[in-house]
């Protein structure tokens, strides 16, 4: 019987290269020293090395020839005597899994390591295209999510204000072009809205959408996540690299808000990329040719700081191709109440409340500054629909807004009263009987009179209400129809 089965085993041994060929793996056969004893036709072809050259070759030497990246698991594997695993990078840049299993003579001694290679070059290639997408499809999502919420591109829009129709249309003209755009504006007053108008308007609209808010972002993180960074680019760094904001991007518009926040290092960068349409990732030698469309935004004056030198110069004259300056709310009493009947509407439809304004509430609402602007108008609707059940009341405002004493000037020549002194008088009587934008006239030509009055100049009430001097004359020249 024994007899029979070593017939048997004869052949099989005979064929044991034949057998290895046969097995899809890499398979690579080492001595408990290291020594390579076989190796199969497939860890040749993952290996990139004959037979030949591998047989007879220690692990650590072959390590240093750069065969593997890291150290081999042979020696871990005799010296525990338990399987490992670990992955590999090959010289020419392939990924493989390897797994290694001691076998054993019959005393217990380790005598051998197999290792099995699976190539998972592609497998990796796809996870880290699987991970790009991801990051699209994230950002298209953000996309979807902000027009649903916003109530739809350009066409959902409030633009009553003569101005502000002004501006939309040249909105319509800049989004038709691929030209640098610079929103400028107030905190608070939509530049973010204004950066996606242009793109939904845009033959760019089908592509990502990526915001980019430069003042958040770490000083040395800002260009590795703009521009990217090649693998090993620094200590920590991923080892595969990292695409950058401007390569997912790509084919789209990036939106980099609060560009006065970028460092002056990082300025001179951005302006190559503007001017070459080229960009290096970080660690990397070679410049990669890109297709985006930029869109930069800030409440900061760019011309000053660039007379100062705090923002390059050469920067703010590319940047100043196309610009859309948005006024502040104040400046555009006319969008207050649709704004406000918009929020209302959008969210009472989030939260499933109908809510109404009463007249006062609505008359308070024109009549105040806005100081935050946009957003401070939209803040305050939420919190009136979240709060109140119905009709939202002049009772339901901040304190703050209810003004219901104005001072008065007492008539012929006088002093002008203190800053902050108490109201001597009522504001202009609510009158239903005249046109609403006859009444808003009134009542904002009144305001400036007194505040003249309760200032002592023109300059001073223009400087305290956040005007300028033209602005309070051509309001006030407005209200009296001249």
């Amino acid at each position: 019987m024994r007899k029979k089965v070593q017939n048997h085993l004869d052949p099989v041994a005979g064929h044991l290269d034949a057998i290895l060929d046969s097995i899809e793996d890499g398979v690579f056969i080492a001595d408990r020293d290291g020594y390579a004893l076989k190796v199969n036709a497939a860890y040749e072809q993952l290996t990139g090395m004959a037979k030949a050259e591998l047989i007879g070759k220690n692990v650590e030497e072959l390590k240093k020839a750069g065969l593997f990246n890291i150290a081999p698991i042979t020696p871990e594997i005799v010296a525990t005597g338990r399987p490992a695993s670990s992955i590999q990078v090959t010289r020419d840049n392939r990924s493989m899994t390897i797994d290694g299993k001691p076998v054993r003579d019959p005393d217990g001694t380790v005598s051998l390591v197999v290792l099995y290679a699976r190539d998972i070059t592609l497998m990796a290639r796809m996870r880290e295209r699987i991970s790009r997408q991801q990051e699209l499809i994230e950002t298209y999502q953000h996309q979807m999510d902000f027009f649903i919420r916003e109530g739809g591109g350009v066409t959902g829009f409030i633009a009553e204000n003569s101005a502000m129709k002004r501006l939309m249309d040249l909105l319509r003209r800049v989004a038709a072009t691929d030209a640098v755009a610079l929103v400028l504006g107030e905190t608070g007053v939509g530049k973010e809205l204004f950066a996606r108008m242009i793109h939904e308007a845009s033959p760019r609209r089908e592509k990502p959408f990526v915001k980019v808010d430069c003042a958040s972002i770490p000083e040395n993180l800002i260009e590795s996540e703009l521009f990217g960074y090649a693998p090993g680019a620094f200590t920590g760094a991923h080892p595969k690299g990292r695409v950058g904001f401007f390569e997912m991007a790509e084919g789209g518009t990036i939106f980099l808000d609060e560009i006065g926040e970028m460092p002056l290092v990082l300025q001179s960068k951005l302006l190559r990329v503007l001017q070459d349409r080229e960009l290096t990732p970080v660690g990397s030698s070679r410049a990669r040719r890109t297709d985006v469309r930029v869109i930069a935004a800030t409440n900061r004056n760019l011309e000053n700081e660039a007379k100062l030198g705090t923002f390059r110069s050469d920067l703010f004259f590319r940047l100043r191709v196309a610009v859309l300056e948005i006024p502040p709310l104040r400046d555009r009493p006319d969008d207050i109440l649709p704004l406000a009947r918009l929020f209302l509407q959008r969210f009472g439809s989030r939260y499933r409340k109908r809510a109404a304004f009463s007249l006062e509430a609505e008359r308070i609402l024109a009549h105040y500054n806005w100081p935050g602007n946009v957003r401070e108008l939209e803040n305050l609707i939420e919190g009136l629909v979240i709060t109140c059940d119905g009709a939202i009341a002049a009772d339901d405002l901040p304190t703050a807004m209810r003004v219901k004493e104005c001072p008065l000037p007492a008539a012929g020549p006088q002093e002008p009263a203190a800053p902050g002194a108490a109201a001597t008088g009522p504001c202009l009587p609510v009158d239903f009987e005249r046109p609403y934008k006859e009444v808003l006239s009134a009542f904002e030509r009144d305001y400036l009179e007194r505040a003249i009055a309760h200032f002592g100049s023109v300059g001073e009430a223009a400087k305290r209400l956040g005007l300028d001097r033209t602005t309070i004359f051509r309001k006030m020249k407005r209200a009296a129809g001249e």
